[in-house]
């Protein structure tokens, strides 16, 4: 099981800080996994986002954490692993090959450079 730290895709529609403060997301091989991790950090449960809905059946496979910089490195710190929107992108469409779904493309292929 592991812990993905990427830098958030859409920072334009987060509109609350400066584009000079990124934010990054936090995700896992599973939700459990994540909550666990996120306790760690010290993140309120209500900080967690499910993600779009996808599929006949409903489901979300971008479930996440939204950090600032100073939580990111805390959590690299702490094992988590580095990756680029495009590898979180590629882990998104594998969670939904496993449940038989198809993940919108507008949602999915939208990376920061």
């Amino acid at each position: 099981m592991t812990v993905y730290a990427y830098k958030m895709r859409h920072q334009g529609n987060f509109v609350t800080r400066s584009m000079a403060d990124p934010w990054y997301d936090l995700t896992a091989d599973t939700e459990d996994e994540l909550h666990a991790f996120a306790a760690q950090l010290g993140l309120p449960r209500q900080g967690f986002q499910p993600g779009p809905l996808v599929g006949v059946q409903q489901v979300s496979v971008s479930w996440h954490y939204t950090v600032t910089a100073g939580e990111r490195d805390r959590a690299i710190a702490l094992g988590a692993r580095a990756i680029t929107p495009a590898e979180v992108t590629k882990i998104e469409q594998q969670r939904a090959a496993m449940l038989g779904v198809t993940c919108p493309s507008q949602d999915l292929s939208v990376q920061m450079p």
